[in-house]
């Protein structure tokens, strides 16, 4: 008989302990004043939706701007590459031009003097 009154003063710190926590957080979130308000008149709920809507406006536009940024990545990523290509190229012949001249100047064909000018002899 001892055991099941035991039992029930348990039951009933338990009980009480829950109810003393969910009054704590009920009462919490009544006097939290960062809290969203609730939309219970036709103007909040208009206030709401406008604020929403400028949310999504404003959401849109900045996607809008990510699209035109990354687009202007793209031209920029291509023209780039365009350069590099054109600047290889560039190498490319000037090699070629210096193998020539080498190459005349080594047959005897051309002279070139410390300051860079060529003679033909």
């Amino acid at each position: 008989m001892k055991k099941q009154y035991t039992a029930l003063l348990v039951a009933f710190a338990v009980t009480i302990c829950m109810a003393a926590g969910m009054l704590l957080v009920s009462g919490s979130a009544l006097l939290n004043k960062n809290g969203l308000p609730v939309a219970n008149s036709p103007a909040q709920a208009t206030a709401t939706a406008v604020a929403k809507s400028a949310e999504q406006a404003q959401l849109q536009q900045m996607q809008s701007l990510v699209a035109e940024y990354q687009t202007r990545e793209a031209k920029y990523q291509s023209e780039l590459s365009t350069a590099g290509q054109q600047l290889q190229q560039a190498n490319d012949q000037l090699r070629q031009y210096q193998m020539l001249l080498a190459a005349l100047q080594n047959r005897g064909i051309i002279t070139i003097d410390a300051n860079g000018r060529v003679s033909i002899p």
